[in-house]
Protein backbone atom coordinates (compact mmCIF):
# COMPACT_ATOMS: atom_id res chain seq x y z
CA UNK A 1 0.00 0.00 0.00
CA UNK A 2 1.26 3.01 -1.17
CA UNK A 3 2.32 5.64 1.24
CA UNK A 4 -0.14 9.09 2.08
CA UNK A 5 1.81 11.37 2.95
CA UNK A 6 0.69 13.51 0.08
CA UNK A 7 -2.17 15.77 -1.52
CA UNK A 8 -4.56 12.80 -1.89
CA UNK A 9 -6.98 12.32 0.64
CA UNK A 10 -9.78 9.82 2.15
CA UNK A 11 -13.43 10.59 0.95
CA UNK A 12 -15.47 9.45 4.90
CA UNK A 13 -18.72 8.08 3.30
CA UNK A 14 -19.73 6.19 6.21
CA UNK A 15 -22.96 7.76 7.56
CA UNK A 16 -25.07 5.17 9.48
CA UNK A 17 -28.71 5.17 10.14
CA UNK A 18 -28.61 7.71 12.98
CA UNK A 19 -26.96 10.26 11.09
CA UNK A 20 -27.87 9.70 7.79
CA UNK A 21 -31.16 12.39 8.42
CA UNK A 22 -28.72 15.23 9.00
CA UNK A 23 -26.91 14.66 5.70
CA UNK A 24 -30.08 14.28 3.76
CA UNK A 25 -31.42 17.81 5.51
CA UNK A 26 -28.18 19.66 4.75
CA UNK A 27 -28.35 18.03 0.73
CA UNK A 28 -32.15 19.55 0.50
CA UNK A 29 -33.66 15.85 0.32
CA UNK A 30 -37.07 15.16 1.48
CA UNK A 31 -36.95 11.78 3.33
CA UNK A 32 -38.66 9.12 5.34
CA UNK A 33 -37.60 6.72 8.16
CA UNK A 34 -38.56 4.01 4.99
CA UNK A 35 -36.16 5.91 2.45
CA UNK A 36 -33.71 7.78 3.95
CA UNK A 37 -31.42 4.83 3.25
CA UNK A 38 -32.25 4.34 -0.35
CA UNK A 39 -31.78 8.16 -0.63
CA UNK A 40 -28.55 8.74 0.79
CA UNK A 41 -27.62 5.76 -0.99
CA UNK A 42 -28.17 8.08 -4.41
CA UNK A 43 -25.98 11.17 -2.95
CA UNK A 44 -23.13 9.10 -2.23
CA UNK A 45 -23.47 7.57 -5.75
CA UNK A 46 -23.59 11.35 -7.31
CA UNK A 47 -20.60 12.07 -5.60
CA UNK A 48 -18.59 9.42 -6.82
CA UNK A 49 -20.14 9.55 -10.12
CA UNK A 50 -18.58 13.78 -10.34
CA UNK A 51 -15.80 13.77 -12.64
CA UNK A 52 -13.28 15.07 -10.13
CA UNK A 53 -13.86 11.50 -7.61
CA UNK A 54 -10.72 10.25 -9.07
CA UNK A 55 -7.58 8.38 -7.71
CA UNK A 56 -5.64 11.73 -8.87
CA UNK A 57 -7.40 13.73 -5.50
CA UNK A 58 -8.73 10.71 -3.30
CA UNK A 59 -6.90 8.12 -1.95
CA UNK A 60 -9.12 5.94 -0.17
CA UNK A 61 -13.29 6.21 0.57
CA UNK A 62 -14.48 5.17 4.21
CA UNK A 63 -18.02 3.16 4.32
CA UNK A 64 -21.09 2.19 5.79
CA UNK A 65 -22.11 -1.27 5.53
CA UNK A 66 -25.83 -0.56 3.91
CA UNK A 67 -23.69 1.34 1.36
CA UNK A 68 -20.59 -1.65 0.71
CA UNK A 69 -24.58 -3.74 0.18
CA UNK A 70 -25.76 -1.98 -2.61
CA UNK A 71 -22.28 -2.12 -4.24
CA UNK A 72 -20.43 0.42 -4.12
CA UNK A 73 -16.85 -1.53 -3.01
CA UNK A 74 -16.55 -2.63 -7.23
CA UNK A 75 -17.26 1.01 -8.46
CA UNK A 76 -14.62 2.58 -6.40
CA UNK A 77 -11.70 0.04 -7.28
CA UNK A 78 -12.78 1.01 -11.14
CA UNK A 79 -11.73 4.09 -10.29
CA UNK A 80 -8.62 3.16 -8.00
CA UNK A 81 -9.92 4.12 -4.99
CA UNK A 82 -9.50 2.08 -2.10
CA UNK A 83 -12.41 0.90 0.05
CA UNK A 84 -12.73 0.54 4.13
CA UNK A 85 -15.37 -0.13 6.46
CA UNK A 86 -16.64 1.40 8.91
CA UNK A 87 -17.16 -1.66 11.43
CA UNK A 88 -18.88 -0.36 14.88
CA UNK A 89 -22.16 -0.08 15.97
CA UNK A 90 -21.60 3.60 17.32
CA UNK A 91 -20.50 4.55 21.06
CA UNK A 92 -22.02 4.24 24.67
CA UNK A 93 -22.81 7.24 26.88
CA UNK A 94 -19.41 7.73 27.81
CA UNK A 95 -17.34 7.63 24.53
CA UNK A 96 -16.61 3.96 24.27
CA UNK A 97 -17.30 1.79 21.34
CA UNK A 98 -20.22 -0.57 21.69
CA UNK A 99 -19.77 -4.43 21.58
CA UNK A 100 -20.15 -5.55 18.30
CA UNK A 101 -19.38 -9.42 16.84
CA UNK A 102 -15.57 -8.45 15.52
CA UNK A 103 -15.55 -11.74 13.72
CA UNK A 104 -18.57 -11.36 11.77
CA UNK A 105 -18.26 -7.87 10.81
CA UNK A 106 -14.82 -8.42 9.74
CA UNK A 107 -15.25 -11.66 7.59
CA UNK A 108 -18.02 -9.69 5.61
CA UNK A 109 -15.20 -6.84 4.99
CA UNK A 110 -12.90 -9.42 3.87
CA UNK A 111 -15.55 -10.81 1.42
CA UNK A 112 -16.62 -7.57 0.25
CA UNK A 113 -12.96 -6.67 -0.95
CA UNK A 114 -12.61 -3.63 1.60
CA UNK A 115 -8.62 -3.05 1.97
CA UNK A 116 -9.36 -1.57 5.88
CA UNK A 117 -11.63 -0.99 8.57
CA UNK A 118 -12.76 2.16 10.59
CA UNK A 119 -13.89 2.38 14.26
CA UNK A 120 -14.77 5.65 15.94
CA UNK A 121 -14.74 6.30 19.76
CA UNK A 122 -15.67 10.01 21.55
CA UNK A 123 -13.18 11.42 24.21
CA UNK A 124 -15.42 13.02 25.99
CA UNK A 125 -12.84 13.53 29.20
CA UNK A 126 -9.45 12.90 30.46
CA UNK A 127 -10.23 10.28 32.56
CA UNK A 128 -11.86 8.21 29.53
CA UNK A 129 -8.77 8.69 26.97
CA UNK A 130 -7.13 5.42 28.50
CA UNK A 131 -10.41 3.17 27.76
CA UNK A 132 -11.47 4.53 24.69
CA UNK A 133 -7.27 4.13 23.21
CA UNK A 134 -6.77 0.50 24.98
CA UNK A 135 -10.18 -0.47 23.31
CA UNK A 136 -9.04 1.15 20.03
CA UNK A 137 -5.65 -0.68 19.72
CA UNK A 138 -7.06 -4.10 20.98
CA UNK A 139 -9.25 -4.03 18.03
CA UNK A 140 -6.60 -2.59 15.96
CA UNK A 141 -4.58 -5.47 16.61
CA UNK A 142 -7.33 -8.01 15.46
CA UNK A 143 -8.11 -6.23 12.12
CA UNK A 144 -4.25 -6.17 11.88
CA UNK A 145 -4.21 -9.90 12.24
CA UNK A 146 -6.86 -10.10 9.42
CA UNK A 147 -4.73 -8.31 7.21
CA UNK A 148 -7.17 -5.65 7.28
CA UNK A 149 -5.53 -1.62 7.66
CA UNK A 150 -7.33 -0.07 10.88
CA UNK A 151 -7.97 3.43 11.11
CA UNK A 152 -7.80 4.14 14.72
CA UNK A 153 -10.56 7.41 14.93
CA UNK A 154 -10.93 8.70 18.91
CA UNK A 155 -12.44 11.65 17.96
CA UNK A 156 -12.16 14.90 20.40
CA UNK A 157 -15.71 17.18 19.79
CA UNK A 158 -14.19 20.18 18.01
CA UNK A 159 -16.96 22.07 20.33
CA UNK A 160 -15.14 20.75 23.69
CA UNK A 161 -14.43 23.58 26.34
CA UNK A 162 -11.45 21.85 26.76
CA UNK A 163 -10.59 20.51 23.49
CA UNK A 164 -6.50 21.15 23.67
CA UNK A 165 -6.19 20.03 26.99
CA UNK A 166 -8.06 16.69 25.44
CA UNK A 167 -5.98 16.87 23.01
CA UNK A 168 -3.24 16.56 24.78
CA UNK A 169 -4.03 13.58 26.90
CA UNK A 170 -4.60 12.08 23.85
CA UNK A 171 -1.33 12.71 22.42
CA UNK A 172 0.79 11.07 25.02
CA UNK A 173 -1.69 8.14 25.15
CA UNK A 174 -1.40 7.49 21.08
CA UNK A 175 2.61 7.58 21.57
CA UNK A 176 2.63 4.53 24.34
CA UNK A 177 0.08 2.47 22.28
CA UNK A 178 1.93 3.03 19.07
CA UNK A 179 5.49 2.17 20.71
CA UNK A 180 3.72 -0.92 21.50
CA UNK A 181 1.62 -1.82 18.98
CA UNK A 182 3.23 -4.57 16.35
CA UNK A 183 1.77 -3.14 12.68
CA UNK A 184 0.08 -0.11 11.04
CA UNK A 185 -2.51 2.05 11.27
CA UNK A 186 -4.06 4.63 10.01
CA UNK A 187 -4.60 7.58 13.02
CA UNK A 188 -7.89 9.54 12.06
CA UNK A 189 -8.41 12.88 14.89
CA UNK A 190 -9.88 15.55 14.81
CA UNK A 191 -8.05 19.15 13.48
CA UNK A 192 -5.89 20.44 16.61
CA UNK A 193 -5.76 23.53 17.97
CA UNK A 194 -1.94 23.30 18.34
CA UNK A 195 -0.91 23.12 14.68
CA UNK A 196 1.54 20.35 14.09
CA UNK A 197 0.49 18.45 17.43
CA UNK A 198 0.63 15.42 16.36
CA UNK A 199 4.03 15.58 14.05
CA UNK A 200 5.54 12.81 16.11
CA UNK A 201 3.54 10.38 15.03
CA UNK A 202 3.75 10.96 11.32
CA UNK A 203 6.73 8.81 10.35
CA UNK A 204 6.42 6.30 13.77
CA UNK A 205 6.87 2.93 13.21
CA UNK A 206 3.23 1.76 13.74
CA UNK A 207 1.55 4.61 11.81
CA UNK A 208 0.72 4.61 8.35
CA UNK A 209 -0.79 7.84 8.08
CA UNK A 210 -2.14 10.82 10.21
CA UNK A 211 -5.24 12.34 8.41
CA UNK A 212 -7.44 14.86 10.02
CA UNK A 213 -11.69 14.60 10.56
CA UNK A 214 -13.46 17.88 9.90
CA UNK A 215 -15.81 16.70 12.55
CA UNK A 216 -18.44 20.08 11.39
CA UNK A 217 -15.94 23.02 10.35
CA UNK A 218 -16.86 24.29 7.27
CA UNK A 219 -14.96 23.11 4.28
CA UNK A 220 -13.39 27.25 4.42
CA UNK A 221 -12.47 26.28 8.11
CA UNK A 222 -11.54 22.38 8.39
CA UNK A 223 -8.98 23.45 4.69
CA UNK A 224 -7.76 26.23 7.30
CA UNK A 225 -6.94 23.91 10.17
CA UNK A 226 -5.25 21.36 7.98
CA UNK A 227 -3.01 23.48 5.94
CA UNK A 228 -1.60 24.67 9.13
CA UNK A 229 -0.42 21.09 9.46
CA UNK A 230 2.27 19.48 7.86
CA UNK A 231 1.97 16.11 6.24
CA UNK A 232 -1.47 15.63 7.80
CA UNK A 233 -3.92 14.13 4.86
CA UNK A 234 -7.84 14.88 5.18
CA UNK A 235 -10.62 12.34 5.74
CA UNK A 236 -13.63 14.65 5.73
CA UNK A 237 -17.15 13.94 5.23
CA UNK A 238 -19.53 17.12 6.19
CA UNK A 239 -16.49 19.22 4.40
CA UNK A 240 -16.46 17.23 0.99
CA UNK A 241 -20.36 17.63 0.92
CA UNK A 242 -21.00 21.21 1.50
CA UNK A 243 -22.55 23.09 -1.05
CA UNK A 244 -24.27 19.48 -2.77
CA UNK A 245 -27.99 20.05 -3.26
CA UNK A 246 -30.76 17.11 -4.90
CA UNK A 247 -32.12 19.76 -7.04
CA UNK A 248 -28.53 21.04 -8.27
CA UNK A 249 -27.98 20.10 -12.38
CA UNK A 250 -25.64 18.12 -12.80
CA UNK A 251 -23.22 21.04 -13.38
CA UNK A 252 -23.92 22.57 -10.71
CA UNK A 253 -23.65 19.20 -8.48
CA UNK A 254 -20.14 18.47 -10.48
CA UNK A 255 -18.32 22.29 -10.14
CA UNK A 256 -19.38 22.35 -6.19
CA UNK A 257 -17.67 18.39 -6.03
CA UNK A 258 -14.68 19.82 -8.08
CA UNK A 259 -14.40 23.08 -5.91
CA UNK A 260 -14.48 21.22 -2.37
CA UNK A 261 -12.13 18.37 -3.98
CA UNK A 262 -9.57 20.95 -4.96
CA UNK A 263 -9.45 22.91 -2.00
CA UNK A 264 -9.09 20.51 0.28
CA UNK A 265 -6.47 18.80 -2.15
CA UNK A 266 -4.41 22.00 -1.30
CA UNK A 267 -4.58 21.94 2.28
CA UNK A 268 -3.90 18.85 2.10
CA UNK A 269 -0.59 19.93 0.42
Amino acid sequence: MENLYMSRFIAAMDHSGGSTGGVLERYGQAYTEEDKMDKVHDMRLRMVSSPDFTNESIWAAILYRDTVDRGMVPILRQKGIHPYLKIDSGCADDGTLKDFDTNEILTYAVAKGCVGTKMRSIVKTQEIVDSVLDQQFELAKKIHAWELMPIVEPEVPIEHEHKQGLEIALLHGLKKRLDEFDGKCILKLTLPEQPNMYKDLIGHKSVHAVVGLSGGYSTEEACRRLAQNDNMTASFSRALSEGLFHHQTDVEFDMTMTMNIKDIVEAST
